[in-house]
C-alpha cells in the first residue's frame, strides 16, 4: 500500500466532505479514491469516516488521526524541499497565479519577483496559470516557490500574506441591457445567470460568492465555465453575465457595467511554503503583495 498516497486521500474527503470533490481536487475519479481509503482503513484497522447520503463525516477515529495525517504530509513535503535544496543549484522563482488575474497584471507580478527588490535580483522567473487549489497543492509540494490565490481558499498549513481586495465589472449582454442608468440593485443588473468557476477549483471562494448573490437576491442562478474566455461568450451570446477585473476587455453585444456597492471583489493573496524563509527569500511575499496593492490601485 502506498501510505503518502492513501493519507493524502484521507486528507482530502476530510476536507470537502464529499468523495467527489476530494477526487476531483486530487486529480483521479472515485473509485480508486475509495479504495484507497479502504486501504487505509483496513491498515490502522479503524474507521476514519461515517458515510451518509449528503457526504461524510470523520468518526472519532478518524478526527484523531487527522492532524497525525497532516504532519505526515508536511514531513513529506519537507523531506521534498530538503532534497530540492540539496540538489545543483536550482536558480529563479517558480510563480503562480490564477487565471482571473489578466495578462499585463501577471507580467507586473512576474517582473516584480524577478526583481525581488528590496533585496537582490532572483534570476528567471517561471510562471505557472492554474485554478487556487491547484496552485496551493503546487506550493504544499515544493513544486512552486509561491503563488497569487483567491481569497478565502483552504491553506492548510501554509502562511498567506495581506488579502488585496480588486474590485470586478459585470459584462452584461447587451440583450440584457436596457441603455439606460445601471440598476442600484445587483438582483437587478444579473438577469442572466453569472459565469462562474468549478467549484473544486476553490470551494470557499465559490461558495463565498454563491452566498453574497442569495444574499442580494439574484435569482437567476450560475453557469460553470472553464475559463474567461468561455465566460464572454456565453455574456456576448446572451446566455450569462461574467465578472472581470480587467478593465480592457471588450466584445461585441456585451456592456460593461459597475457591481453595485462592489460586494463581488476578487480578493487575493500571495501563499508560500511551510517553511524556513530561505528559498524564496523572506521578502517575496512581500514583494508580491506590493505588487498586488499597485495594481489593484490602479484600476
Amino acid at each position: 500500500m502506498d501510505l503518502i498516497r492513501c493519507v493524502r486521500f484521507f486528507v482530502a474527503i476530510a476536507e470537502e466532505r464529499q468523495f467527489g470533490f476530494a477526487a476531483r481536487r486530487i486529480g483521479i475519479s472515485q473509485p480508486p479514491l475509495s479504495r484507497g481509503l479502504q486501504r487505509l482503513e483496513a491498515e490502522l484497522g479503524v474507521r476514519l469516516f461515517d458515510r451518509g447520503p449528503h457526504g461524510v463525516d470523520l468518526t472519532d477515529a478518524g478526527a484523531a488521526l487527522l492532524p497525525h495525517a497532516h504532519r505526515l504530509l508536511q514531513a513529506e513535503r519537507s523531506l521534498r524541499e530538503a532534497a530540492e535544496s540539496a540538489g545543483a543549484g536550482r536558480s529563479g522563482v517558480r510563480l503562480g497565479v490564477v487565471p482571473q488575474l489578466p495578462l499585463a497584471a501577471a507580467a507586473h507580478l512576474a517582473a516584480a519577483a524577478a526583481t525581488g527588490a528590496p533585496g537582490p535580483a532572483l534570476g528567471d522567473v517561471t510562471l505557472h496559470t492554474a485554478p487556487t487549489t491547484a496552485l496551493v497543492d503546487a506550493v504544499a509540494e515544493g513544486r512552486l516557490d509561491v503563488a497569487v490565490v483567491i481569497h478565502p481558499a483552504v491553506l492548510g498549513s501554509l502562511p498567506g500574506g495581506d488579502v488585496v481586495r480588486f474590485p470586478t465589472t459585470l459584462l452584461v449582454p447587451r440583450t440584457a441591457s436596457d441603455g439606460g442608468e445601471p440598476p442600484a440593485r445587483l438582483r437587478d443588473l444579473v438577469r442572466v445567470p453569472l459565469a462562474v468557476a468549478p467549484r473544486e477549483d476553490n470551494p470557499p471562494a465559490h461558495d463565498l460568492l454563491l452566498d453574497t448573490l442569495d444574499e442580494h437576491g439574484v435569482t437567476a442562478g450560475t453557469t460553470c465555465v472553464t475559463d474567461e474566455r468561455a465566460a464572454v461568450a456565453l455574456a456576448a451570446t446572451g446566455r450569462a453575465c461574467a465578472l472581470t477585473v480587467d478593465r480592457t476587455l471588450d466584445a461585441t453585444g456585451v456592456v460593461r457595467l459597475p457591481v453595485p456597492g462592489d460586494v463581488l471583489p476578487l480578493r487575493l493573496r500571495v501563499v508560500s511554503p511551510d517553511r524556513p524563509a530561505a528559498e524564496p527569500p523572506p521578502n517575496l511575499v512581500g514583494v508580491l503583495t506590493t505588487a498586488l496593492v499597485e495594481l489593484a490601485g490602479a484600476r
